[in-house]
């Protein structure tokens, strides 16, 4: 062997060399790494093992948590205070604006409202005065006029006799409140008063005096021939047809929240008169429109403080928008509780004192809104409350990721 064979043989030998001491660098390293990545999975099991060991105890002080982050306080309890004086105060001028008075001189709703009808109609006053025949009230009458001709209760002559009394009410069908603007409309437009005498529809006309007072109840007329006298109107004369719609609304309105009421839509020609007042003396109309104008307005409220609230929703102190949206979801819920409950305390004392008509002050209305908030709110806040402690937890059990080290071999 010569002597440039043994130089390349001492070289091979040399490369060999280090790269089996660069395999021993490695196998060390990846040693250290393997004792590493141990122990990191070893602490990060004990850390899980603990966790799951504290359950109870994390998930209380979790609990505990979203209720420090969801509880009224500062400027939440200013929250509370208006809306709950919001709705109390709904409930106030609900039970005013509908108050039972009795029907002429001293109702302070009739006067008012036929102090907007006499407005109202007269910018319809075409200064054209005519003659009322058959079929046919002129404009100015219908301007002119107070009463509607479906209120006469007198009669021209006693044998034509209807009804008797406040009976009318729930004889005519003027006093519908949906029939009433097609009949109570037509009687208007053509002197004439449309009756119920199950199940057979009558309509008599209305004699007037010189100065368009003092309506009495005349020879029958023809109820089909009332419709289509009205309805020529509508291209004759469209001013009076929408004078007599507006005066048809605002009578009804007068006659809303009197003791005899306005009878329940389609009741008489369902029931006997008798009966139809019967109903009337328990659920009106004005009992349905109260009870919804009253869910109406306390949402509206609810929507304004919850609005509002949420405007002061600050990211910063709060884990999300959901758990903050639970504070705004507690001051309408305990808002709307308080409200209500104050009612019905306040009714059923009244009741039980004698007075039988406070249930007439009953909230219906705002009671439902109640029940409703009672039941989705609180599912909301349940929902809310899962979410938080248990993501909490989970994020706790999960950790953070672990960084292995990378093994080589």
């Amino acid at each position: 062997m010569n002597l440039e064979e043994l130089q390349r043989r001492r070289q091979e030998l040399q490369r060999e060399e280090e790269e089996v001491q660069k395999r021993q660098n490695r196998l060390y390293d990846d040693a250290e790494s393997i004792l590493a990545n141990m122990e990191m999975i070893g602490n990060e099991s004990a850390r899980v093992a603990d966790v799951a060991h504290n359950a109870k105890e994390i998930l209380d002080d979790l609990d505990r948590e979203f209720e420090l982050q969801t509880g009224l306080k500062g400027v939440d309890i200013a929250f509370l205070f208006v809306a709950t004086a919001l709705q109390c105060g709904r409930i106030f001028i609900m039970n005013h604006l509908t108050k039972v008075e009795k029907a002429g001189q001293g109702n302070s709703k009739e006067e008012f409202l036929h102090d907007i009808q006499d407005k109202v109609l007269q910018k319809f006053d075409n200064g054209v005065s005519a003659t009322s025949t058959k079929y046919y009230a002129p404009l100015d009458q219908i301007i002119s006029g107070r009463g509607v001709p479906y209120d006469a209760t007198g009669y021209v002559d006693v044998s034509l006799k209807l009804f008797k009394g406040a009976n009318h009410r729930f004889s005519t069908l003027g006093h519908d409140p949906i029939l009433g603007l097609i009949f109570g409309t037509a009687n208007i437009l053509t002197n004439t008063i449309t009756c119920v005498r199950t199940p057979i529809i009558t309509t008599n006309h209305v004699i007037y005096d010189f100065n368009y007072k003092n309506p009495k109840i005349g020879m029958g007329a023809s109820t089909s021939t009332t419709l289509k006298k009205s309805l020529e109107r509508v291209n004759e004369d469209a001013g009076a047809v929408v004078a007599a719609v507006m005066k048809q609304v605002i009578h009804i309105g007068t006659d809303m929240y009197t003791p005899c009421g306005i009878q329940l839509p389609g009741a008489n020609l369902l029931l006997s008169n008798t009966n139809a007042e019967k109903i009337t003396r328990y659920i009106s109309t004005g009992d349905l429109i109260k009870a919804g104008a009253s869910a109406g307005l306390a949402v509206f409220i609810n929507t304004i403080i919850s609005t509002l609230h949420m405007l002061m929703y600050d990211e910063n102190n709060y884990s999300s928008r959901d758990v903050y949206s639970v504070k705004t979801r507690k001051i309408i819920l305990y808002s709307n509780l308080i409200a209500s409950t104050s009612n019905v305390i306040w009714v059923g004392a009244n009741m039980a004192m004698g007075r039988e008509k406070a249930i007439k002050d009953l909230d219906i209305g705002g009671l439902m809104i109640t029940i409703q908030r009672l039941m989705t709110d609180r599912k909301f806040i349940h929902k809310v409350k899962e979410e938080f402690v248990f993501g909490q937890f989970h994020k706790m059990i999960q950790g953070d990721e672990l960084k292995l080290k990378e093994i080589q071999w």
